[in-house]
């Protein structure tokens, strides 16, 4: 058995580029619904229907919170598990077959490189959902040397992932996967009105604990702040298919 989680809070422009691409990749889906009110719900009845939606017990944004709530769910769950947003995708040049190599290495827990997706300044149109998102856009920022500390995403079949906040690190022992696979982080990328009004909704969601700890202050910013910041990612990224790691995922 092979799962997917992820919560979810108005994601209606992702989904189905993100569904579409995950349903075959996994067996199964567990989706949480942080209180959304567009129509992520019915996207996902319609492209998931054998998935699961469940409601948040986690009403406000706190990342310990929600994280802890993902681990309580990983408990029940046999086989390999893997945690993402709505903005992250699992890109294997080996499609599922990644699951029988994962096995073939002999390991319980990996981390997977994240390549963050940013979009330089006029370069695309708007992407169609007739393509595969992961397709339809090639710039972004690379991950640095495997072999030094970074952030990545974890694929597992311990009970729980045992994640600190974030799902960044772990307490678990792992192993840096290596092999041509990779966690696409659409983060400035369809960089668009849409994608804009994405990011600005998730600041006014922290709860009031996860701000008086100071969790989740990325997430607060205005319009011109937001930019300011894309702006700053754009300068400094690259035509991934320059790396030959990136060609090694043989995307069209």
């Amino acid at each position: 058995m092979t799962t997917l989680i992820s919560h979810f809070y108005n994601e209606e422009y992702l989904l189905p580029w993100w569904l579409m691409h995950h349903v075959p990749l996994f067996d199964h889906g567990i989706l949480i619904n942080r209180g959304s009110t567009d129509q992520s719900v019915k996207i996902i009845r319609k492209l998931a229907p054998h998935w699961e939606i469940r409601d948040s017990i986690v009403p406000d944004f706190h990342a310990v919170e929600v994280d802890r709530e993902v681990m309580d769910i990983e408990n029940k769950l046999p086989g390999w598990k893997m945690v993402l947003n709505t903005t992250e995708f699992l890109v294997c040049r080996y499609g599922k077959q990644l699951f029988p190599i994962l096995e073939s290495l002999g390991g319980k827990m990996y981390s997977i490189r994240i390549i963050t997706m940013v979009d330089p300044p006029g370069y695309y149109n708007d992407p169609v959902y007739a393509l595969p998102l992961v397709n339809q856009r090639h710039h972004g920022l690379f991950p640095p040397d495997p072999h030094a500390p970074y952030i990545g995403r974890f694929i597992h079949k311990y009970k729980s992932g045992d994640y600190t906040a974030g799902r960044h690190w772990t307490t678990k022992p792992y192993q840096v996967l290596l092999h041509p696979t990779f966690v696409f982080k659409f983060s400035f990328s369809p960089w668009n009105n849409l994608m804009r009004m994405r990011k600005l909704q998730i600041g006014p969601t922290l709860s009031a604990d996860a701000l008086r700890y100071g969790l989740g202050a990325h997430h607060i910013f205005n319009l011109q702040e937001l930019e300011a910041r894309y702006l700053s990612h754009a300068s400094v990224a690259e035509d991934l298919r320059n790396n030959p790691e990136y060609r090694a995922l043989r995307l069209r």
